[in-house]
């Protein structure tokens, strides 16, 4: 008698084998399920309840609003994440008539009464209702309709993904095509291969791809989950014994034309708008080489020479960020002036090239001596009056034997000093070079050398490290003896002198193509994004973010309230009783996972009969796609030493919602009474826990007393005292 075989199997010469074939049937919605999805839209509708409240930036939309500032006036700026978000909030504001050069700075200014920050938040607000609806039919393609709508007003009453979706962030976008996504995806797998509706499917879902890593760069975390799961697809397909291998090599080059080709591009497109949106120069400048800001508009060119008495800026050749001082002092050590790296231009960046003899104002404005290989020179800083020196103390941050501490120290007068001295050892020339001169003589923008330190024979350097609070969380800089090189190479960004003002040696650049934008813009992005590391009150460790140990006060009017305005206090703070539930619940399904995933290795055992594997296989079938995105949306954060926020856990936070129901599901289908008790005690407990915390969610009235009752945690660091005024 031969044994009966579980759905999507079929027998093989020697042994069973796995069909790719969809065994999942879309079914049409019931009448049932469409008063549903009419009940869900309408519930969805609170999360538009009182837009307007408050009228105030709340948190991140400050950098919002500056950016949308920057694409009226054509400044260019960066920012960690790809463009597309801030393009649509900023096409939004120009459907509307109001003054472009408003001014807001911080985090609680009024919005302008002509602002659309209303119709901006609204858009957010849309995008989440969207994603509300599209996890409802997400979830009807592997679970009973009954599941589907609980875990979607799970969805929708999920205090955290509520806040994000009313406010002009990235957060509520970035939610709703990535829900596009998984909806596109997991509907693709179920239709027949090559029919119209699998087509349609497949091409969203690269489409939704593309708009998903141009919002957010966390997007890459959800384009890596698709490329598992097509991987895994692809070796099914590969060991269908009734899947020639031409149809194999159709399935792979769909696969890698929606999947890679189709988001890529979006993606430069995207990119491509926002470099032609942002022709001018910009608060992003300096972290610009000169060759990319030639080509904006307002650009000044550089003399091309570099004498002495010439005031220059200097800048690191792997960092991008200017040779830097200011009036704080070390406060051990020497205890004298700070050297740091910085960011953005600033007249604390400008230092004049002097000889190593005594200064001679005189000689160094009328003698047209240029700086040479080789040449011992001194900087002197401008705006402080000290020259660049180096003791035999250690440095603050990095205490070696062979690391000294780089100061401000001594003015004008000084006599011949080694402690003051450097040594010019041109290396290399930037690839903008019109020829070998820049190893020669020192260059504007196209040499790159190294200052060596004439009495300790040390080399100048910077690195990644920052210093404290008394540094300004500024990169230090020191001089140390045999280190890496790419972290002693300098290159001088700008120079200036009185001989020079009528040259006509000007620096040119070729041409900057558009690739070679969107590269030096991604090693911005990288760079910046891996600078996060000051201190921040509410900042997070990702090991906190399940189980929900803190939150981040987005806005309080403590301070700012006028006398007939009424207290208002945004604290961003997941559902507990879901974030719990989809804790719990990840446990269990890598168990179960962990377990089915080891019976299922010996390729030769012969799988369960269908009536005893169904409600488990299905289990797993559906489960681990989820539990795989919870991981990649999730894991990488714990590997980051950059400061996070509760706000990055709501991409994993989603798939575990996910994969909640389909636990629950496995639950129902095994005992109904049973499921249906755990179903209820999860749903009932969000709904209570969300009422109660809809004052902080939507920055409503509340008392002190309800406040301080509310702190349930230790760590929730609500600042009732908004509620005494």
């Amino acid at each position: 008698m031969t044994k009966e075989l579980p759905s999507g199997y079929f027998q093989g010469p020697f042994r069973p084998y796995k069909t790719f074939q969809p065994s999942l049937t879309e079914r049409p919605l019931s009448k049932f399920e469409q008063f549903a999805v009419f009940s869900i839209l309408l519930i969805s509708l609170i999360r538009l309840y009182k837009l307007y409240i408050p009228d105030r930036v709340v948190f991140d939309e400050i950098h919002l609003i500056k950016y949308i500032k920057n694409y009226y006036d054509g400044s260019i700026f960066v920012d960690i994440h790809p463009p597309l978000g801030k393009l649509i909030y900023f096409y939004i504001t120009k459907l509307f008539s109001f003054d472009k050069d408003f001014q807001i700075d911080i985090i609680g200014d009024l919005y302008p009464e002509d602002f659309p920050y209303l119709w901006l938040r609204l858009f957010s607000g849309i995008c989440g209702i969207g994603h509300v609806l599209l996890t409802f039919f997400t979830l009807r393609i592997t679970c009973n309709s009954v599941i589907s709508i609980v875990i979607t007003i799970l969805i929708c009453l999920e205090n955290s993904m509520v806040t994000v979706s009313r406010l002009i962030l990235l957060e509520g976008p970035s939610l709703f095509v990535q829900s596009l996504v998984i909806y596109n995806y997991k509907a693709f797998t179920t239709r027949i291969p090559f029919t119209g509706c699998w087509y349609f499917n497949l091409f969203v879902t690269g489409i939704a791809l593309g708009l998903n890593i141009s919002l957010k760069i966390s997007g890459l975390f959800t384009f890596a989950w698709v490329g598992i799961l097509t991987c895994v697809q692809l070796w099914e397909i590969l060991g269908d014994l009734r899947i020639s291998i031409w149809q194999f090599i159709k399935h792979l080059v769909l696969r890698v034309v929606a999947f890679i080709m189709v988001p890529l591009t979006i993606y430069c497109s995207v990119f491509y708008i926002h470099f032609e949106n942002l022709p001018n120069e910009g608060p992003g400048s300096g972290f610009l080489t000169p060759h990319f800001r030639s080509t904006l508009n307002d650009y000044q060119q550089q003399p091309l020479q570099v004498l002495y008495g010439s005031t220059i800026t200097i800048k690191h050749n792997a960092l991008e960020k200017y040779l830097h001082s200011h009036d704080l002092t070390y406060p051990r050590g020497s205890n004298l002036q700070q050297v740091t790296l910085y960011d953005f231009p600033d007249v604390n960046n400008e230092w004049v090239i002097e000889t190593k003899q005594k200064y001679n104002e005189e000689k160094l404005m009328t003698d047209q001596r240029e700086v040479k290989d080789g040449d011992v020179v001194r900087l002197y800083h401008k705006a402080t009056g000290h020259y660049l020196h180096v003791n035999d103390i250690r440095p603050p941050i990095s205490e070696h034997e062979y690391s000294y501490e780089v100061n401000g120290n001594e003015t004008r007068g000084l006599l011949g000093n080694e402690d003051y001295e450097f040594k010019i050892r041109m290396l290399v020339k930037k690839p903008h070079a019109e020829n070998d001169l820049p190893l020669i003589k020192l260059r504007t923008t196209e040499t790159i050398f190294q200052l060596i330190h004439q009495a300790t024979r040390c080399n100048l350097m910077s690195h990644e490290q920052k210093l404290p609070d008394w540094g300004e969380y500024q990169n230090e800089v020191l001089c140390v003896k045999e280190p890496t090189i790419p972290n002693t190479l300098w290159y001088v960004e700008s120079s200036s002198h009185p001989l020079l003002k009528d040259t006509k040696k000007l620096k040119t650049f070729p041409k900057f193509s558009f690739w070679s934008k969107l590269i030096e813009t991604h090693k911005v992005m990288f760079n910046l994004n891996k600078g996060f590391t000051n201190p921040h009150p509410y900042a997070s460790k990702p090991l906190d973010w399940p189980l929900l140990s803190r939150g981040i006060a987005f806005f309080s009017n403590y301070n700012l309230k006028s006398i007939d305005e009424e207290s208002s206090l945004i604290y961003y703070l997941g559902n507990v009783a879901i974030y719990y539930s989809v804790f719990c619940v990840g446990l269990i399904a890598i168990f179960k996972c962990a377990i089915y995933s080891f019976i299922k290795l010996n390729p030769y055992a012969s799988p369960p009969s269908s009536s005893k594997s169904s409600p488990y296989a299905n289990f797993y079938n559906n489960s681990w796609p989820y539990l795989v995105g919870w991981f990649i949306n999730y894991i990488p954060y714990c590997l980051m030493s950059r400061n996070l926020y509760l706000h990055h856990y709501l991409s994993a936070l989603n798939f575990g919602i996910l994969l909640l129901s389909q636990y629950l599901n496995y639950r129902v289908a095994k005992n109904k009474i049973i499921g249906g008790i755990i179903t209820a005690t999860i749903f009932v407990s969000a709904i209570y826990c969300f009422y109660e915390f809809i004052p902080i969610t939507y920055g409503l009235p509340w008392t002190l007393d309800q406040c301080n009752s509310h702190k349930w945690f230790p760590n929730w660091d609500i600042d009732c005292m908004t509620y005494t005024g």
